[in-house]
């Protein structure tokens, strides 16, 4: 039987490139999942050069690039649907255009924004909101990762609500959920183990995560701070921690495979992610799914699904003051520590597992491929 073929707009970089992030994940786990076999996809690299990402110059060279090579590519292979993740700002622009596109040539799109601050950049702008709402309405269908995104596409963009889906984070692997169902508990953490994955960037929360620690260490509390990632203020980062000789309790890392990243995810204790703005963060329903217990903003689609004290400690953003207060609270109650694991577990298993959703986004491309 012959397969549905579709092209696929994401992040595929060639095993030379060291790219990272949400969109590289999510497209990672989509080429491998059972629920995708079913198709012939034909992948279409949109993915920067570098990380971090270049500058606006070249990102909009290689952009145009991308544009003009997209008709072509699709008058090749000839798919029965497109589907197009996006970012932010410049991407979200170049996406549209290919939807635009797609709609020129007669073949049905998808579109699926990813990064949370799209939202906060439309608002703020009248032209790019009037731009993505002309671009994205060509699509056939609006993929939202949760209510704000649907609330988004609806009320912003005046896409119909018959055009939106809402399709969660895929991220949370069995293996994760089971990793989260076997976990271990220690009743005292006299040297916890503090995890951050994602860019080290000021928008992330980084310089919070700094002063808290400080201050935990002028507390005389022991810890052991891991970062994963990498960003524009690794610098910054690798001298406060020299000027403050904090050498022994934060281990800087960058990125890495998620094979050596799941085992972090397992042996930390405690994970930190208080950014000031964000889409549904991958690393976050990863960490749920570990079981590991969580502190996070309630920002972008996170409180769409989490709920403080729960399955989760949520801290305002640009707040290093709780950020440190909610670390010694999971620190120091060993039953609230262990009720927010078992309960961020649950809710990966329940909302996030990865045959669940990219199940219903299958089905979806099917009807559209009909």
């Amino acid at each position: 039987m012959q397969k549905t073929r579709i092209l696929i707009v994401g992040s595929f970089p060639k095993s030379k490139n060291k790219v990272y992030g949400g969109i590289q994940r999510s497209c990672e786990i989509l080429l491998k999942s059972n629920e995708f076999n079913s198709f012939e996809i034909i992948p279409f690299d949109s993915s920067q050069i570098s990380n971090p990402p270049p500058k606006l110059l070249i990102r909009s060279f290689y952009a145009i690039l991308r544009i003009i090579k997209f008709p072509f590519i699709i008058t090749f292979y000839k798919p029965k649907s497109i589907l197009i993740f996006c970012s932010d700002g410049l991407s979200a622009i170049e996406k549209g255009v290919m939807v635009w596109i797609s709609r020129s040539i007669g073949i049905p799109s998808l579109i699926f924004p990813r990064a949370g601050n799209l939202i906060n950049q439309s608002k703020n702008s009248n032209f790019l909101l009037q731009l993505v709402s002309f671009l994205f309405k060509k699509a056939n269908i609006f993929l939202a990762q949760g209510n704000q995104w649907r609330d988004y596409a609806s009320d912003y963009l005046n896409i119909h609500n018959k055009k939106i889906h809402i399709i969660n984070n895929w991220t949370a692997s069995s293996e994760l959920i089971k990793l989260g169902e076997e976990r271990i508990f220690h009743t005292n953490l006299s040297k916890p183990k503090i995890l951050f994955v994602g860019w080290l960037e000021k928008e992330k929360g980084t310089n919070e995560i700094l002063n808290a620690l400080i201050n935990l260490h002028k507390k005389n509390q022991d810890f052991k701070m891991t970062f994963i990632g990498d960003g524009s203020i690794r610098n910054q980062v690798n001298n406060f921690i020299k000027n403050n000789n904090l050498e022994d309790k934060i281990l800087m890392l960058g990125w890495m495979g998620h094979d050596k990243l799941k085992n972090y995810l397992k042996s930390s204790d405690i994970f930190i992610l208080p950014s000031w703005k964000e889409g549904m963060p991958n690393a976050l329903i990863e960490a749920l799914a570990c079981g590991l217990p969580s502190i996070v903003s309630p920002v972008g689609v996170i409180p769409d699904y989490l709920t403080n004290l729960e399955n989760c400690i949520f801290v305002s953003p640009r707040d290093s003051d709780s950020l440190e207060k909610s670390i010694l609270l999971l620190i120091n109650d060993f039953e609230l520590r262990k009720k927010i694991s078992k309960n961020g577990n649950l809710l990966a298993k329940n909302v996030f597992l990865t045959d669940n959703s990219l199940s219903k986004l299958s089905s979806i491309i099917k009807q559209l491929a009909v």
